[in-house]
């Protein structure tokens, strides 16, 4: 393992795909702070809702790195080579998807670092606590763990490179909309007090039932279906959403470990030949 490592992270410091995206995550977190900023001219607001948007951002940049990092292997015959020099199966997996992570997990501090940079001089440093700060970052790590597992068993069961980097990029913005449609079918009150009319204006009534409330089993699936996808939980960090942060990471490693164990499997199987 150790040896497939460090040829991971000795690729990863050689790569310009990773350098590119790294220098983007950070001109995103710096762009991102300055606007803030403008924006605090008219209304005083603190950094954090600049500072923890980056769990939506490198997802997506996550998304287009791993099939295409991973996937050099498959057009370089690395992956048979390893398999040739003794490596097994499963440490090469693990090895590839530790690499991924630490390449998110870089993504996420490129973006932090340049948000405090450009944002803590301009607007002031974050309202956040210490203790809610920290656990929002450790469980936005988590979370970029899960999507990790997710596109490695995607790139490692798939020896074309562009085909897994598209079926990547769709699927982290198919996660990103079916959380966004998730939470608000959750969100949905259970009654309305009126309705909008045609010119957009809203005309208070009596107390009606609402058709988009969830109630009863369906509800429990839609919560259950939230609390498990990765998307909702980058949705909620970046959000600054508290009340779930103590057991939001525990499905983030769920989905990691359910994830990777089933990559493992048909990686087994896989002919690389």
């Amino acid at each position: 393992m150790r040896n497939l490592l460090s040829a991971n992270f000795l690729r990863l410091r050689k790569s310009v795909l990773f350098w590119g995206l790294l220098a983007v995550s950070f001109g995103l977190g710096a762009l991102i702070a300055f606007n803030y900023y403008e924006m605090s001219r008219e209304e005083s607001i603190p950094l954090d809702g600049a500072f923890f948007s980056y769990p939506i951002l490198a997802c997506i940049l996550t998304a287009v790195f791993i099939p295409l990092f991973l996937g050099a292997e498959y057009s370089g015959g690395s992956i048979r080579s390893k398999v040739a020099a003794g490596h097994s199966r499963p440490l090469i997996y693990g090895a590839n998807l530790l690499a991924g992570m630490a390449a998110s997990a870089l993504f996420c501090g490129a973006y932090m670092l340049a948000a405090l940079t450009v944002g803590t001089p301009l607007i002031g440093f974050l309202a956040a606590d210490a203790q809610q700060a920290a656990l929002l970052t450790l469980g936005s790590l988590a979370a970029m763990a899960a999507f990790c597992a997710l596109f490695t068993l995607a790139a490692m069961n798939c020896s074309r490179k562009s085909v897994s980097a598209v079926v990547c990029v769709l699927g982290v913005f198919l996660l990103l909309l079916a959380a966004v449609y998730v939470r608000s079918r959750l969100l949905a009150p259970e009654y309305l007090n009126g309705f909008w009319n045609a010119r957009g204006e809203f005309v208070p009534g009596r107390l009606t039932p609402n058709p988009q409330y969830l109630g009863g089993a369906p509800r429990e699936v839609f919560k259950l279906l939230y609390a498990l996808l990765p998307s909702s939980q980058a949705v909620e960090y970046a959000s600054r959403q508290t009340e779930n942060l103590h057991w939001m990471p525990l499905w983030a490693l769920a989905v990691t470990a359910l994830s990777t164990a089933a990559g493992i499997v048909l990686f087994q199987r896989k002919d690389l030949k």
